[in-house]
């Protein structure tokens, strides 16, 4: 349901790494196909452009995008809003070291999905947040 709809983020890393690229449905390149920030926390937003009923969500960490596994994201949540203000957070990571996340959810009603990472690697020194994709379904 994310693919290529409208995103926003913080700010990012460099140029072509803008939020839009968690979005285009491609893991091709590791310059080229991601998102990333060196804010802290680094946020997400994805506007599914209408009301749906989500089901979760995956998170293709740094790993997916062949990067090493001590870049995927260590600390993350997934909110979800009817009309971007009136937010309810979905989903709570604290201890992830997997290169895709899967997150099932009880279906429920959204327009806007809100990615916030608040450790972006494994080693907690490590600045950047690095998504290759967000899939909602």
């Amino acid at each position: 349901m994310a693919l290529k709809r409208p995103t926003t983020g913080s700010t990012i890393c460099k140029p072509g790494e803008e939020a839009e690229k968690a979005v285009n449905g491609l893991l091709a390149s590791k310059t080229h196909d991601k998102f990333c920030s060196l804010e802290r926390p680094a946020w997400l937003q994805v506007d599914l452009q209408s009301l749906r009923t989500l089901h979760g969500f995956t998170v293709k960490h740094a790993q997916a995008g062949a990067e090493p596994a001590s870049m995927n994201t260590r600390a993350f949540a997934l909110s979800v809003s009817p009309d971007g203000a009136r937010w309810r957070q979905v989903v709570k990571i604290d201890d992830n070291v997997e290169g895709v996340s899967t997150h099932r959810i009880a279906p429920m009603q959204a327009r806007y999905v809100r990615l916030e990472v608040s450790q972006p690697a494994q080693d907690p020194a490590d600045p950047a947040t690095r998504i290759y994709e967000l899939e909602v379904w």
